[in-house]
């Protein structure tokens, strides 16, 4: 009874891997990954659920992980500004995390939403294992960085 409780709940998590990957491919930003490149990505990460606003990273705390947000919305604040809300297929919380740098702005869901959490030693092997995600992440870097500093009085 007991293996076949493990059988079950390891081909529920890989249905789940499969799902996460093709929810993925539906998303510009990961268009141009191998269906491998996604299975990778999806088995590196947890899918976390919410069903209100919750902060997913906060202003000025260190950085532990990245998401990539599946569904829903998320608001970006420097302090109490609002300077940015982004959407499915974001990734967040890439910055601080590669920069090994404190977080520069709060995110937080502005409702549902599902997103993936990737911690800091998966994200650092998922980046030599698809250089695609490295390219994805060094764009989405470059979009949002600036938006943060311009807000940061600091």
């Amino acid at each position: 009874m007991n293996r076949r409780e493990t059988t079950e709940a390891r081909e529920a998590r890989e249905k789940e891997y499969e799902e996460d990957a093709r929810r993925l491919r539906e998303f510009a930003a990961f268009a141009k990954f191998s269906d491998d490149d996604l299975r990778r990505i999806a088995r590196a990460t947890h899918r976390t659920s919410t069903s209100g606003p919750w902060p997913l990273i906060r202003e000025q705390t260190p950085s532990d992980a990245c998401y990539i947000l599946l569904s829903g919305e998320a608001g970006v604040y420097v302090g109490s500004d609002r300077i940015a809300v982004v959407g499915p297929g974001e990734v967040i919380g890439e910055s601080a995390l590669r920069r090994g740098k404190l977080r520069n702005a709060t995110v937080t869901t502005t409702g549902r939403a599902e997103v993936l959490h990737i911690a800091r030693d998966d994200l650092d092997r998922l980046l030599t294992e698809v250089p695609a995600l490295r390219e994805t992440m060094d764009a989405t870097v470059a979009r949002h960085v600036p938006k943060a500093a311009a807000a940061d009085p600091s």
